[in-house]
């Protein structure tokens, strides 16, 4: 709102501090209106990050919060991993106020005489963690009014049970769970070896190999997979994300139905700084560079040599690129890179009018590589932002 605006500019300025302001637009997706708007939130601060070069981003989440995820979660039919709570840091995210009520923050500004703003659409009940926040809770403080306390106390139990889980779930993925091409495969009789409570972290772990997230997802859809042991083979269910298991022999296969869709971002040659993805591409073009001054992250081409426009676009069937020796697959050397399957559609192909130049991060092509002859150098760098 203006005056969200108008408040994070008086605050910047007060206290000397720079500031941006990002209008974030949500658009309809199959995670939802709340789950979207969550992902572009987060999207848009790591932009952000990679902009300002800082080194962490503090998110305002307080007790209260901690308290309406571990409820929503819970209604949800999340298990203990997502009962565990929101962290106190993941990645590049901080949460200092996580173990504070929203109350004690409350009655700190107001004692102070400082200015806040309150976000109108957290009384908009068609929301269900408003309902949650506005009609559930003050019936469940009502009935213990230590709710906050008991239910931190239970995640922090809960936390403790989930890390070992998690920690054995890891070390079961790699003796049940193999990767052929672009799907992963599962063996029942290893699933049948182990305890529900693993195998059900495995799986989840299996999902966000394929969908980059478990978002979209809930417990009823991995009970739905384990219901396959009992079917036929050939018996195949759909689940979220445009994923989908099979039964095949003595198998579950996960993999993505696939659709052909084409992703093309146009890059220009000089002075790129452009946000991909979880990606920062800049590129710069120079009379001169030393090739020993050359990042594993940066590629060189000699500008001469290649064929502009450049553009980054996500793969297509019959892709390949030139090597020293010939041609070479990309499904090939998506294999052999080991590049995650969630990736692999992702527009991380740097292209000019002649083909591929760079599968950014893993392999060059053999076209545009400089000389002693070389006047124009195209320098491509390219960094990960999460």
């Amino acid at each position: 709102t203006r005056y969200e605006e108008e408040l994070t500019r008086h605050y910047a300025e007060r206290y000397g501090l720079g500031y941006k302001i990002v209008d974030v637009r949500v658009r309809k997706s199959r995670l939802g209106v709340e789950a979207s708007a969550r992902k572009m939130r987060y999207d848009a601060l790591i932009r952000c990050q990679s902009e300002f070069r800082a080194q962490a981003v503090f998110l305002g989440h307080n007790l209260d919060d901690l308290i309406e995820t571990f409820l929503m979660n819970l209604i949800r039919g999340s298990g203990t991993r997502g009962l565990a709570g929101l962290p106190v840091r993941r990645g590049p995210f901080l949460r200092p106020l996580i173990n504070i009520k929203k109350r004690s923050i409350l009655d700190y500004l107001k004692a102070r005489g400082l200015a806040y703003s309150f976000d109108q659409t957290n009384l908009d009940l068609r929301f269900r963690r408003n309902i949650l926040r506005e009609k559930i809770i003050p019936e469940l403080l009502k009935l213990n009014p230590e709710l906050h306390t008991v239910i931190k106390r239970t995640i922090e139990i809960t936390k403790v049970d989930n890390d070992y889980l998690e920690k054995r779930a890891e070390k079961v993925y790699k003796k049940i769970v193999r990767q052929e091409d672009e799907l992963l495969i599962l063996d029942i009789k290893g699933i049948l070896r182990y305890n529900l409570s693993i195998v059900m972290r495995v799986l989840m772990d299996a999902i966000c190999e394929l969908a980059g997230s478990f978002d979209g997802f809930e417990s009823k859809h991995l009970y739905a997979v384990l219901g396959l042991i009992d079917k036929g083979s050939g018996k195949k269910i759909s689940l979220p994300r445009n994923l989908f298991a099979r039964r095949e022999y003595d198998k579950i296969v996960l993999g993505q139905n696939r659709a052909e869709r084409m992703c093309r971002v146009e890059i220009a040659e000089d002075g790129e700084n452009r946000i991909i993805q979880n990606l920062r591409l800049t590129t710069e073009l120079v009379s001169h560079f030393d090739l020993k001054t050359r990042q594993a992250n940066c590629e060189v081409f000699d500008y001469d040599k290649i064929f502009p426009p450049l553009y980054l676009r996500s793969r297509r069937k019959g892709d390949y690129i030139e090597t020293k020796v010939g041609r070479k697959k990309l499904k090939k050397l998506y294999n052999e890179f080991k590049i995650p399957i969630h990736k692999r559609d992702q527009p991380i192909l740097l292209c000019d009018r002649k083909g591929i130049l760079w599968i950014l991060g893993y392999q060059r092509s053999a076209r545009g590589f400089i000389d002693n002859k070389t006047k124009r150098f195209l320098v491509v760098k390219v960094e990960a932002i999460d």
